[in-house]
């Protein structure tokens, strides 16, 4: 029996070592005729399960039924009560019979969904050339197989690292059409004169396109320009209006707070004038009910004498000694203020008895300096004020009732 062999190529992915499998002559024959026949779990493609009865668009026609036999229909008197059937210990033939219908029933439906699985399950596609399907064992205990084909390994290896080719230079594509022309001795062709018009054509192509360039370059700086003018007066209304919100945000941070100093301001006053009242109304409500409480307590032996050895020994020699600092203060405030008074009446009286002695001696009151700051009403009144009249004379001639001198 001749043995062939085949390599695996092992450039194939997930291909770690090239294996040789042996094959006879009658197995590559089937292969060649028909590839699939020779693996267990190969199926050839088929379409899938289709029942013709869904396909949309396609009525099925209902059969024909007697309504007699129908077993959904309750027979007998619609006002009889429904007899339930006694089955007692065992079961009857009909309902034996009907628990065998469901179980067939069950077994068919079993069979038919196992059957559409099968046929609704792709079998593996066929293996590609130069790989082979092989079966493989899926039970659940694993069985030993001892009957193998025979197997040598080989390998090949690849070189790592291969060379890089030189990179070609680069050749741009070819545009345009290539024209040629020749001039042979004794043409009737004059080249400058021919040329002139090319080249006025050339010439004045060339001159428009730098025009036309040179006015595009103009045109674009224009535009870059006036597109850099706009950005700066655009960023110059965007400072102004961020300028503008923000003083915006802080005018109304400063209402806010003056509005919360102003609602604090009126809490605390409101406040302060509740207190001030309630402290009013306390005060005059223990004014009267203080006595009677201290007496009630007094009298019911609440007031510890330790309450009243420490008002006795500590509170009321702090009360007279501030009382008789109060006091103190007072009379020294009385003798000063007594003192000040003497010592203005005895410069009255000097005054007085000054311009009394000036008068007797008809001298003018200019002379003394105490005088020059009272006028006629005002030494009048001096004169007849009850607290110096005992210092001055009866009658007083004044400055201005003098008469006057000859000259």
């Amino acid at each position: 029996m001749d043995i062939s062999t085949r390599q695996v190529n092992i450039r194939k992915p997930k291909a770690g070592r090239g294996t040789i499998i042996a094959f006879t002559n009658e197995e590559q024959e089937i292969e060649r005729r028909d590839p699939t026949t020779v693996y267990t779990f190969s199926n050839s493609p088929r379409a899938l399960y289709s029942n013709r009865k869904l396909i949309a668009g396609q009525e099925v026609p209902m059969p024909y039924a007697n309504l007699m036999f129908e077993r959904r229909v309750v027979r007998g008197s619609n006002f009889a009560q429904p007899q339930i059937p006694h089955l007692g210990d065992g079961e009857s033939a009909a309902a034996r019979a009907a628990a065998a219908r469901r179980r067939a029933a069950a077994r068919k439906k079993a069979r038919i969904q196992t059957v559409r699985a099968a046929e609704l399950r792709l079998g593996s596609p066929p293996a590609i050339k130069g790989r082979k399907h092989e079966p493989v064992q899926t039970d659940q205990y694993l069985e030993e197989i001892f009957i193998t084909p025979p197997v040598n390994e080989m390998c090949t290896q690849t070189e790592l690292f291969l060379e890089r080719p030189v990179s070609p230079f680069y050749v741009p594509a070819k545009t345009g059409v290539d024209a040629e022309t020749q001039i042979y001795p004794g043409d009737l062709f004059d080249f400058d004169m021919e040329v002139q018009p090319i080249l006025e054509v050339l010439v004045g192509k060339t001159l428009e396109q730098a025009l036309i360039e040179v006015l595009e370059e103009e045109e674009l700086e224009a535009l870059k320009t006036q597109q850099r003018r706009f950005l700066e007066i655009r960023a110059a209304e965007a400072c102004e209006a961020q300028r503008l919100i923000e003083k915006e945000k802080r005018l109304q941070r400063e209402k806010e707070k003056r509005l919360k100093e102003y609602e604090d301001g009126i809490k605390i006053q409101k406040q302060m004038e509740e207190r001030i009242a309630a402290s009013v109304l306390m005060q005059g409500y223990l004014a009267d009910l203080l006595p009677s409480i201290l007496e009630g307590l007094e009298s019911e032996g609440v007031l510890l004498d330790n309450i009243k050895q420490d008002i006795d020994n500590t509170f009321m020699p702090w009360l007279m000694k501030e009382v008789t600092t109060e006091l103190e203060d007072i009379v020294s405030s009385r003798d000063i203020l007594s003192d000040i008074v003497r010592e203005i009446l005895e410069n009255k009286a000097e005054i007085y008895n000054a311009i009394y002695n000036m008068l007797a001696d008809d001298e003018p009151i200019d002379e003394y300096p105490g005088a020059l700051a009272y006028t006629s009403d005002e030494l009048s009144k001096l004169i007849h004020d009850k607290n110096t009249v005992s210092f001055l004379p009866q009658k007083v001639t004044l400055k201005e009732d003098r008469p006057k001198k000859e000259e």
